[in-house]
């Protein structure tokens, strides 16, 4: 129906979740208000609420009405499979940066405490941007070019997408890539996908080796109150749980005082203000995961001791609090990208460590920063586990870092 066609009510409706629309998918749900949505519309509040009962059902109904089929041209087997892959990773990452597309995955990630069964949908319209990778790399395996693969075909062709966006990197304080930038990325992601970390032109990427862990100014710097180690404690965690329970704008100070017992005056004579207490915790919350060590797994071969690793690197990920902090930064990355920076240094330096130690002693070339990032979004699963609440059981826990260690090792081709 054209829009002039429209009735004037469903042209307003129309109007509404357009401007909505912009502003959730820019701002967040939480940073938009339903005064500021009506005065786009040019609509009073209370006629948006004659439409949507909520503005949780205004955001479910605009975020629905964003996905869209997801359409391919497709992959052809008689391509050049190296080319094929990279073109495919290119497009992965140029799609990505689109401010919709862009502007949905953060949402999803978002909207995931909130909006659960929102979420998955978001996951499941992501994932179908991989099915023609996903059909090409069936394909290929009947017909001999690449070996056979352990699991489903999907998650094998997500792996590359994932690869070439590293994760959920650029929702935590780092700018897109340019469009160079790009091109570098995608070829280091389908060599490494096709042939294995010691085939890949991984001079591609940056040389670097990954950037030493800088904490924000202002964080853990400072005396502990004039408080018992126990008291501080409990001090930090009860406000570390209301901040990843609410967010920044919306986490209680009189509930971290209720649950501590700690004074107001005492709260603010230490930190300054509710921005200098998050900045505390947080970057304590940094400085915890960078100083947990990794210890080299054993094993007689690379590729059973790196899933091994792969392994632990996930039960980190996703057991504890970890995901609760990715879901509470990427909401604040605006507003606090230097933490959101160090926080996400930190994951890739834990793993960083025994993976450079365990390539070293077969004799494989050093990792650059790109590369280390690539094996922690590859043991991690990318945004998967941040994007979906799901309980995530021993046999994919097993085949997750099984798959991880074979692309570094061997790519698909083997």
């Amino acid at each position: 129906m054209k829009h002039a066609q429209m009735r004037p009510e469903d042209e307003r409706r129309q109007r509404i979740i357009a401007e909505a629309a912009g502003h959730f998918l820019r701002n967040g749900f939480e940073r938009t208000s339903m005064d500021r949505i009506a005065a786009s519309a040019h609509v009073s509040k209370q006629a948006i609420y004659e439409y949507f009962r909520s503005k949780d059902d205004l955001f479910e109904q605009v975020v629905r009405s964003e996905l869209r089929e997801v359409l391919s041209d497709g992959l052809e087997p008689q391509q050049d499979v190296r080319s094929a892959l990279e073109t495919f990773a290119d497009s992965v990452i140029h799609g990505f940066g689109s401010p919709r597309n862009y502007g949905l995955f953060r949402a999803n990630i978002i909207a995931t405490r909130q909006f659960p069964g929102l979420a998955t949908a978001l996951h499941e319209y992501r994932r179908g941007s991989s099915r023609a990778l996903a059909d090409y790399l069936e394909q290929l395996a009947t017909a001999g070019r690449i070996g056979a693969f352990e699991g489903n075909a999907l998650d094998l062709a997500t792996r590359l997408g994932g690869m070439a966006v590293e994760g959920v990197r650029h929702f935590l304080g780092h700018d897109l890539p340019d469009p160079a930038e790009r091109r570098d990325q995608a070829r280091l992601a389908a060599g490494i996908f096709l042939h294995g970390y010691r085939k890949a032109d991984t001079a591609a990427a940056d040389g670097a080796a990954i950037d030493a862990l800088e904490l924000p100014e202002a964080t853990t710097s400072g005396a502990q109150l004039r408080l018992k180690p126990e008291r501080f404690a409990l001090l930090c965690d009860a406000a570390i749980s209301e901040f990843m329970a609410h967010g920044f704008d919306r986490a209680s100070i009189d509930k971290v005082i209720a649950a501590s017992g700690v004074g107001r005056s005492t709260i603010y004579r230490q930190f300054g203000n509710k921005q200098g207490l998050f900045r505390y915790v947080i970057g304590r919350e940094i400085e915890r995961i960078a100083g947990d060590a990794i210890a080299i797994p054993p094993g007689d071969d690379m590729e059973t001791r790196l899933a091994q690793l792969a392994r632990i690197v996930l039960d980190r990920h996703i057991d504890g609090r970890s995901i609760p902090l990715f879901h509470l930064l990427i909401e604040e990355a605006q507003a606090f990208p230097d933490l959101a920076r160090a926080f996400y240094a930190a994951h890739v330096a834990r793993a960083a460590r025994p993976f450079a130690a365990l390539l070293a002693e077969y004799g494989a070339p050093p990792p650059s920063g790109a590369m280390t990032r690539i094996f922690h979004t590859l043991a991690t699963f990318g945004a998967r586990y941040i994007a979906t609440l799901r309980p995530v059981d021993e046999d994919e826990r097993a085949l997750v870092s099984r798959q991880a260690a074979k692309i570094i090792c061997r790519g698909v081709t083997a």
